[in-house]
């Protein structure tokens, strides 16, 4: 499974600065539990190649499900899983509920930073992600491919 980013719609979204967004149903993300397991994010089901200089995790839902005991995510790339947005916590005790976490990673804080492998990296331990109740988030990325975007006026 790969998380597809679709053009920012919300006007609200927009003027945060993010241009891409992806809503995420936690329970998609797969059946692996106790180790950091990574999912590609993608643009037109294609690998992102070009520039992220902002991103976010906003938690929508808490992860609730049989026998999950805790759940983090975070955003970042092939060379630093966590680079962009450092390791939330989404489980249901978190106090996390409809807070963002925006460009708190280290590759993030150097500025614009040049992508060619994404991930959005979980790590849930008891039970994997699949057996979730509950857990949603929002992914918000300002991105610039290297082919270019179409431009209107």
């Amino acid at each position: 499974m790969a998380i597809q980013l679709k053009n920012v719609r919300n006007l609200a979204t927009l003027a945060l600065g993010f241009n891409y967004e992806a809503s995420i149903d936690l329970a998609d993300l797969g059946s692996t539990a106790g180790s950091a397991t990574a999912v590609d994010v993608e643009v037109a089901s294609a690998a992102m190649a070009g520039t992220i200089t902002d991103s976010a995790i906003i938690v929508d839902e808490l992860v609730v499900g049989p026998s999950i005991s805790d759940a983090t995510i975070a955003f970042g790339d092939n060379g630093d899983p966590n680079g962009f947005v450092v390791e939330a916590d989404v489980f249901s005790d978190s106090n996390n509920l409809g807070k963002i976490f925006r460009n708190n990673g280290a590759v993030s804080q150097v500025g614009n930073h040049l992508v060619s492998a994404v991930d959005l990296t979980y790590n849930f331990t008891g039970a994997a992600p699949n057996v979730a109740t509950s857990g949603k988030i929002r992914l918000l990325v300002s991105y610039f491919p290297t082919a270019g975007l179409a431009y209107a006026s």
